[in-house]
């Protein structure tokens, strides 16, 4: 067993996890444990949802072809049925993207599909689906001196801090040489794959950031611009580009919404409009950079919509924009 810590958590894990820096020296008692064993199916009671996932009471399942089955209990526990071959670096892939996601979730987190960064004591996350350029541009960030607080899965409390997670940020070939960085001596992410862990020089611990700004890749044929989003729409953004949004059902959903307020009562939401077929990766690091310049914090934001009136807006919303997946 080897502890590490990541998210605020200490995590007790019986899967090797080589790519994750260990836990201070003699730790506390563990927030989870990983363990590796036999997961029991879902029910007959489970409620079903896309890409593999499952809702079986106190559990969250991902089933993941070729891989293997995980089963999330009660935010502390991580059960890993590895499937016949299956590699173990395909095995911490969905054990620390999708199973950990869930995980925290259980903990009554609000876990955003984005990177985050910090600026002037300040965190901005950028959200985006995959392959949008979330971690390239989080790359250009750490270039330019930036704290790169979180890479994919970014969780924020009940206070609207964002939690650190992992040193390092997993980047594509055509990424790595858009950058003029060299992928000799780093570690794949998936032996299938040409993606890569790209460690990042942070030094000691890294408590919570407040988080004050939030923006949304996408791309339209215009100039690069940021634009505001508020009211419904900004609750909107929020929930489809929640980290494995699939399981926001029930509680998870209440939850998720009132996490949601509490964000947006504090943070400013925009998007960021990119110029179709155009790498601008620089250009959008600086005008991120330059529209946090231009608002200072403290920022005063409207009265977020709660309870059943922020599903209702929320849901009116949906009706009127295309329906995307996020990636895994």
């Amino acid at each position: 067993m080897t502890m590490h810590s990541g998210y605020g958590l200490l995590i007790d894990s019986e899967l090797p996890l080589p790519d994750l820096a260990p836990a201070p020296a003699a730790p506390a008692r563990p927030d989870v444990v990983v363990r590796l064993g036999a997961v029991a199916p879902p029910s007959a009671d489970a409620v079903l949802l896309p890409r593999g996932l499952w809702l079986d009471g106190e559990r969250i399942g991902i089933d993941v072809p070729e891989v293997g089955r995980y089963a999330c209990a009660g935010g502390s526990r991580i059960t890993v049925a590895a499937a016949p071959g299956a590699t173990p670096e395909a095995l911490r892939l969905f054990l620390l993207g999708s199973a950990l996601g869930c995980l925290l979730a259980q903990r009554g987190l609000l876990v955003l599909h984005g990177n985050a960064f910090v600026v002037d004591g300040g965190c901005a996350i950028v959200l985006g689906h995959s392959g949008a350029g979330k971690s390239t541009l989080a790359a250009e960030m750490h270039r330019r001196g930036q704290l790169v607080l979180s890479d994919d899965v970014v969780p924020v409390d009940a206070t609207a801090h964002a939690l650190p997670g992992w040193p390092r940020i997993k980047l594509w070939q055509d990424a790595l040489d858009r950058l003029g960085r060299d992928s000799a001596g780093l570690a794949r992410v998936d032996g299938r794959f040409d993606k890569f862990h790209v460690p990042l020089d942070r030094s000691g611990s890294v408590a919570p950031v407040p988080v004050r700004w939030i923006y949304v890749l996408d791309r339209h044929h215009g100039p690069l611009r940021v634009v505001p989003v508020t009211g419904a729409a900004a609750f909107a953004s929020l929930h489809e580009h929640t980290y494995r949004n699939e399981i926001l059902v029930g509680d998870l959903r209440r939850t998720h919404l009132a996490r949601g307020a509490d964000l947006l009562r504090t943070a400013r939401l925009a998007r960021l409009d990119r110029p179709t077929g155009v790498d601008s990766v620089a250009a959008s690091a600086d005008a991120i950079l330059a529209d946090i310049a231009a608002t200072p914090t403290p920022i005063p934001i409207p009265q977020a919509p709660s309870g059943r009136r922020a599903i209702r807006e929320e849901q009116q919303h949906a009706a009127s924009r295309p329906t995307r997946k996020v990636g895994a």
